[in-house]
């Protein structure tokens, strides 16, 4: 499928998971970027394919089976994240989780999984190297961003977004830039 790419135009993503399994998704955040702007964003809730709760993955999110049982199953919120999406890049923090989620529902339903990843993880650690984490949360605070509500999914995606906006600007990064910014494919 070929996708015209939009030049300064960007999609941080963030999921959380009701199990380990990486198609556990239960919610979608999403912030789109646009010349170094947030300009718009994007949440909803998802019914996991399985009813099982890791009891870490619900303490660290707080989501539960029983909140997310009448949401949509992934692939209907997927056809509208694909539409947002449109081609471009996605950021990410630890961009192998997000890309791990999104192959393996790739696997389970045969949604999009071809994009280009942005890891603010990797920038953090390329740019922040004094910083005695490169947790979303620590690296927020070094930026001098609020993060909101650490590990709800659209807080997240929006804190990534402005992760990646801030090292951007603040180290003078351009977009085309591609060993700078982008992780790999797939």
């Amino acid at each position: 499928m070929s996708r015209k790419k939009k030049n300064n135009r960007y999609v941080a993503i963030d999921f959380e998971k009701m199990d380990t399994i990486p198609n556990s998704v239960c919610s979608i955040g999403l912030a789109v970027i646009e010349n170094n702007k947030i300009t718009d964003t994007f949440y909803s809730l998802v019914c996991p394919p399985s009813k099982n709760e890791n009891y870490y993955c619900v303490q660290t999110h707080g989501l539960h089976y029983e909140d997310v049982k009448n949401a949509p199953k992934f692939p209907e919120v997927w056809e509208k994240v694909d539409k947002i999406i449109d081609g471009c890049p996605i950021i990410a923090h630890n961009f192998g989780v997000e890309r791990g989620c999104i192959n393996a529902c790739n696997e389970t339903w045969g949604t999009n999984n071809d994009y280009d990843f942005i890891c603010t993880l990797a920038l953090s650690r390329k740019y922040l190297k004094n910083l005695p984490s490169k947790g979303l949360d620590f690296v927020c605070e070094a930026l001098n961003y609020d993060i909101g509500t650490h590990h709800n999914a659209l807080d997240d995606a929006i804190a990534a977004a402005e992760v990646f906006i801030r090292i951007k600007k603040k180290y003078k990064l351009k977009d085309g830039e591609r060993e700078q910014l982008f992780a790999k494919r797939k």
